[in-house]
């Protein structure tokens, strides 16, 4: 019987059913009805926004309920930049080419509007070099903006040391923590961040629901307009439903931070021992596991299509992803940032277990995977020999029709020669 094993929960993880348990009927009002039930759906709001502010040590007030981690960034980024340009501050921004689309784009827009950007290199991998962060640091400088964890590679950066340059020049520093929320320690008072942003599908809540934290005393301006929820910054009647179950999630994952991050290190050694030996694989990202997202492992296959390997994967029961999936059979902009070539690019594969897999099922795994990583590898292989054949098969052809060519425009010479020196003797005849 084929396995069904789901191993791709950097992309979005299962709703654990203890978050599903929510009862609805306290939650069904518009939380901005004065009536008894619209103050209960407010109340259950309040209680998921602390829940969310103990998983980062930082006060209720502090949280914002978005949409998404897309939402939270761009609010981030753009509002801040809202507040810059009002003041009169530098327009220039610092962020990474790692980031996330979400975190990018906005990046990219400002820069359409006359602010300058600097894009930060990193090593291979993934980490960016703080002595780079202090040397792209200027007069203007208003914004820096760096993930706290790759969703590519796993790589995890040293948030607490950058924040705090950013912090000893006084500016504005946001995060990306959507992959690191509720898989490693974040205490928002020892690290200096103005803004984080978080997902709840990334730590088992449902999807269309994310939190921004805003640091007391930081100004962010609105780029939404609407109604005043959410301190103006996320106008719109609140999905309540979905706040209660993020605020759930955060609590579970708070509780038990320590145990899970040690059953996701056991998980993410099993699948990278196995496939770290194979011939044609090597791991990408930080190679120290402690400095990666636990439970994530991502590999290079060489000789392999990364779309080709999900497939393969798929067909035989186990659930994972390409990070060159969403770009047309390129390679990523992590992977190109990193160092890796186009082919290389090509042949990514990330594999990322939750606490909701089993040893059993991460042994299979990387069994059946160590298969089709080697089998891909060989098929490309036979490929290439196959390709060169062809090629060499087609210049021998070519090459015979040259000298057929060359040897029929011979006769051809020959014979008009020959013709020639004929015709040339009967004129004479004539003449005499």
């Amino acid at each position: 019987m084929k396995p069904n094993i789901y191993l791709d929960n950097s992309a979005t993880t299962p709703v654990r059913g203890q978050v599903f348990a929510i009862p609805s009927k306290p939650s069904f009002g518009n939380p901005s009805s004065i009536h008894h039930i619209g103050r209960r759906s407010k109340a259950a709001i309040e209680i998921a926004r602390q829940k969310v502010a103990d998983l980062f040590g930082v006060k209720a007030r502090e949280i914002y309920f978005t949409p998404s981690a897309t939402y939270s960034n761009n609010v981030a980024l753009l509002g801040r930049a809202r507040y810059v340009e009002q003041n009169g501050l530098g327009r220039h921004i610092i962020t990474t080419g790692i980031e996330h689309s979400s975190a990018l784009a906005p990046v990219k827009y400002l820069e359409t509007q006359g602010w300058k950007v600097t894009i930060l290199d990193v090593d291979s991998e993934g980490f960016v070099d703080e002595r780079e962060l202090t040397k792209a640091i200027t007069s203007e400088t208003s914004i820096i903006s760096i993930m706290w964890a790759n969703n590519e590679v796993g790589t995890l950066q040293p948030i607490e040391r950058l924040a705090q340059i950013a912090k000893s020049h006084n500016i504005f520093f946001h995060t990306d923590a959507v992959q690191a929320a509720g898989k490693v320690k974040i205490d928002l008072n020892e690290v200096s961040a103005d803004t984080l942003s978080i997902t709840g599908h990334k730590l088992h809540a449902p999807k269309g629901i994310g939190a921004l934290f805003i640091r007391e005393g930081v100004q962010i301006l609105p780029i939404i307009f609407g109604g005043g929820q959410e301190g103006g910054l996320f106008p719109g009647t609140e999905g309540v439903s979905e706040i209660v179950a993020l605020g759930e999630a955060a609590e579970m994952a708070h509780a038990d931070l320590d145990a899970n991050q040690e059953y996701l290190r056991k998980l993410q050694k099993i699948l990278s021992d196995k496939l770290a030996t194979l011939p044609n694989v090597n791991l990408t990202g930080a190679m120290d596991p402690t400095k990666r997202i636990p439970g994530h492992v991502s590999v290079v296959v060489r000789g392999a299509v990364g779309e080709e390997i999900v497939e393969a994967a798929d067909e035989r029961g186990i659930s994972i992803s390409s990070v060159s999936a969403c770009s047309g059979r390129h390679p990523s902009h992590v992977l190109k940032h990193m160092g890796y070539t186009h082919e290389e690019g090509l042949g990514s594969a990330r594999i990322t277990a939750s606490v909701l897999n089993s040893v059993e099922e991460c042994e299979l795994a990387a069994t059946i995977l160590s298969e089709i990583f080697v089998d891909a590898g060989k098929l490309q292989a036979r490929s290439d020999i196959a390709a060169k054949s062809d090629i060499a098969a087609k210049s021998d052809i070519a090459a015979k029709s040259d000298i057929a060519a060359k040897s029929d425009i011979a006769a051809k010479a020959v014979f008009a020669t020959k013709a020639d020196i004929s015709a040339k003797a009967n004129f004479a005849l004539k003449l005499a």
